[in-house]
């Protein structure tokens, strides 16, 4: 072992033991002198010895324990208040318990993963090290300011949605992040912004604090307006107006556009014979025995049998049991001992006063299930037909077939579920095999049908082979009925093409052509006008902030947990950080060992 030199030529191990989970390597420092670190004079006079346990990186997925023999050095520098000092080692910094080595394998793996999940994944690699110890490893890094900084995008995240936010800084040129300012207010960008005065450009999104905050601090920058959210607004307003005038559902029969709405049909899948569906006469009476008395029911729709209700039972039992020995107990308890009797049922006074005065009746009552009040379903003028049908033994399709011939609107399945329950909780005996994809509720095969939501988004398509081929062939007789659509798909169409071309002048002419269509977006546009010119002359835009920002959303889900802004901003400045192309993780960790 002595002509190991795992560790360089200073450092050779004399001595392995390995054991089921880990290796111990025994290392003899041959350092023959070394420099005093208060006074730096360089001594060669040996005090002792003593033996320095660190952990270092795995070997075949085990534990690496190095147990090194290291020197304590007399300084002889009379003037120095240092009498002994320790050997200081190439490989570990003093006072640590681990390898460099090992320090830079541990923040390599947990780069993007949380601190959490980077201990378990570590301790199948063969590295002891706990969640916390990471944390301050990722504490440790030092985020270096770019005060030269010339271009920036800039957007709001959210810590926790809905509560506290975020404003995201990122570099225009690499796009890595730079600053996580804690709010989104103008104040807080203000004071970052007077940081850096060398900023030319910003591609920002059309918040307004942004805006004000630039144009007060940096007056001569350059800000571009992001695209998307440009259309974004758009929408939102265009929406708006497409919504009031326009219905939910358009029906189109025959060329032409019915007015009011149009019920669906069932449509069967399996064999009905009319004639016998046409035979069948049932109504919403209460049902009767042949000597003319009325049949009480359960109409109502449980599974006795279920788990749940088993429960119940199973516990309104136990409580009829529980109030029974109370009673019992009562008997021979004077008023002194109703307080301990209470305790000793685990019950309060009250309730046990209650149980005192409960009737015999009452209490066997206990064990039945409480009826209560029905609310109001659809099924209300069925639950009769239903019932009297399962009595005659008629086929389930055949009972959903004429409760949609009667006018029946609701859910097939709950109809289907209803009846099976109907027939179990009275004890018919009735077997369910009709697979209920048989049935289905559609329109009529000669109505057209096209929604609200798909005609929006047909018109808001640029790309012609993305259209919707339907909606376009009776896009004009649709246009002839609500004359707002072709209002709206001219405003859309324009707006692209002016944000997409290279003259800004159109912009001009689109804000007094659409001012009274869309006043509240053309006010929008004119108070940010400089931007949005930016945005259709210069190649600059914001695009790789939103996407920026869906990454940093998710390395927050990852870090979920640590509370504090600066924590979360050191592990997502890293993850940013690590995609360049000149990232070093070595200077991350000579700044982690260091610090």
């Amino acid at each position: 072992m002595n002509n190991t030199f795992l560790y360089g030529e200073k450092y050779p191990v004399t001595n392995m033991e390995e054991k089921s989970n880990e290796i111990i390597l025994n290392i003899e420092s041959k350092k023959e002198k070394c420099q005093c670190p208060e006074c730096k004079h360089v001594s060669s006079e040996c005090h002792e010895y003593y033996v320095r346990t660190v952990q270092d990186t795995p070997i075949h997925n085990k534990i690496v324990w190095l147990k090194i023999r290291v020197h304590k050095y007399e300084c002889t520098n009379p003037n120095c208040k240092v009498k002994v000092f320790t050997e200081e080692i190439d490989f570990v910094r003093k006072y640590k318990v681990m390898t460099d080595y090992l320090v830079q394998f541990i923040l390599g793996i947990s780069i993007y993963l949380s601190s959490s999940c980077s201990s378990l994944v570590l301790s199948f690699l063969g590295v002891k090290v706990s969640a916390d110890t990471i944390d301050n490893l990722i504490k440790k890094i030092e985020v270096k300011d770019n005060k030269d900084v010339e271009g920036i995008g800039i957007d709001d995240v959210a810590k926790r949605k809905g509560q506290s936010y975020a404003t995201a800084i990122y570099d225009l040129e690499d796009h890595h992040l730079i600053a996580l300012l804690d709010g989104r207010d103008a104040n807080t960008v203000k004071e970052w912004l007077k940081e850096h005065p060398k900023i030319k450009k910003v591609a920002r999104d059309r918040a307004s604090e942004y805006a004000s905050a630039i144009n007060e601090v940096l007056p001569n920058c350059i800000q571009v307006a992001d695209r998307f959210h440009l259309f974004q607004n758009l929408i939102v307003y265009l929406k708006d107006i497409f919504y009031k005038e326009v219905p939910n559902k358009i029906f189109i029969k025959n060329e032409e556009i019915l007015d009011g709405k149009i019920e669906k049909v069932p449509k069967y899948q399996c064999f009905i014979d009319q004639e016998i569906l046409n035979s069948l006469k049932y109504d919403n009476s209460l049902p009767v025995d042949e000597n003319g008395n009325v049949i009480i029911f359960d109409n109502r729709k449980r599974d006795f049998d279920s788990k749940q209700y088993k429960e119940q039972s199973e516990r309104r039992i136990e409580k009829q049991k529980m109030i029974k020995s109370l009673r019992e107990r009562l008997k021979t308890t004077d008023c002194h001992g109703k307080q301990a009797l209470a305790k000793e049922f685990n019950i309060s006074y009250s309730s046990l006063l209650k149980y005192s005065k409960m009737s015999d009746e009452e209490v066997e009552s206990l064990s039945e299930m409480k009826k209560y009040k029905d609310r109001k379903s659809l099924l209300d003028n069925y639950r009769n037909i239903i019932y009297k049908m399962l009595i005659d033994n008629i086929p389930q399709e055949y009972i959903l077939a004429y409760a949609l011939k009667e006018g029946y609107k609701g859910s097939i399945s709950n109809l289907s579920s209803y009846i099976i329950m109907v027939a179990k909780n009275n004890n018919i005996s009735y077997k369910s095999k009709f697979p209920l994809r048989n049935i289905k509720m559609e329109y009529p095969n000669d109505i057209i049908v096209i929604t609200r939501k798909d005609l929006l988004k047909n018109l808001l398509t640029i790309d012609e082979k993305k259209k919707n081929n339907e909606i376009e062939k009776y896009l004009p007789i649709i246009e002839d009925k609500y004359p707002i659509i072709k209002t709206i798909r001219t405003i859309f169409t324009d707006f692209h093409d002016i944000i997409f071309g290279n003259d800004t002048e159109l912009l001009d002419i689109f804000i007094e052509l659409y001012k009274d269509d869309i006043p509240s977006f053309c006010n929008g546009i004119k108070k940010d006008i400089a931007a949005v010119r930016n945005a259709i002359s210069s190649e600059i835009n914001s695009g790789f902030v939103e996407g920026n920002n869906n990454k940093f959303k998710l390395i927050k889900r990852i870090v979920y947990g640590k509370q504090k802004l600066c924590n979360l901003f050191k592990k997502t400045y890293l993850c940013f950080l690590s995609t360049l192309d000149n990232f070093a993780l070595e200077e991350i960790v000579k700044q982690v060992l260091n610090s």
